[in-house]
């Protein structure tokens, strides 16, 4: 994922993390920890955070993951299923059992007693605690971006 532009300029949520200098090296150490020290698999990472994207409606953080989600080994198809806002076809269970948790948490902010104990079956504790932390971390980036809007490379849809 890029960080910055051509130029040097910080891109997406990295340069508004500078408004609140302490605050936003916190939260730049909690993404590095999720990206790189968790034991999320690239897949299930870049799953639930398109997933958090659309949810969001996000499009910076779906242009910075897309080409990582497929470089992952997941297709043009299942991209397209998350877009439309399904769990694709073609996962592992725990991805699909990832998948679904991370459109709960995004859509409703929460999993019913039923979609935890799955999660807790398929996935355990830990997975699920990261998992879960992975998508509040990517749906607080997603709120500062709509909130402080900064210039993105992210294409525009202009048809609306």
């Amino acid at each position: 994922m890029p960080i910055t532009d051509g130029s040097g300029r910080l891109l997406g949520p990295f340069g508004l993390m500078l408004i609140a200098p302490e605050v936003g090296d916190a939260v730049q150490q909690l993404g590095a920890a999720l990206r790189f020290r968790s034991g999320l698999s690239p897949r299930v990472r870049e799953l639930a955070i398109l997933t958090v994207a659309v949810a969001a409606g996000c499009e910076f953080e779906w242009w910075a993951h897309e080409q990582a989600a497929l470089a992952a080994g997941l297709t043009v198809e299942q991209l397209q299923s998350i877009l439309d806002g399904a769990v694709p076809d073609g996962l592992s269970d725990a991805e699909r059992e990832a998948a679904g948790v991370s459109l709960a948490l995004s859509r409703r902010r929460r999993l019913d007693d039923a979609e935890y104990a799955a999660a807790q079956r398929t996935l355990g504790t830990a997975t699920l605690a990261e998992l879960t932390w992975l998508v509040g971390y990517y749906g607080t980036l997603a709120l500062a971006l709509e909130v402080f809007a900064p210039a993105s490379p992210a294409p525009h849809d202009d048809d609306g």
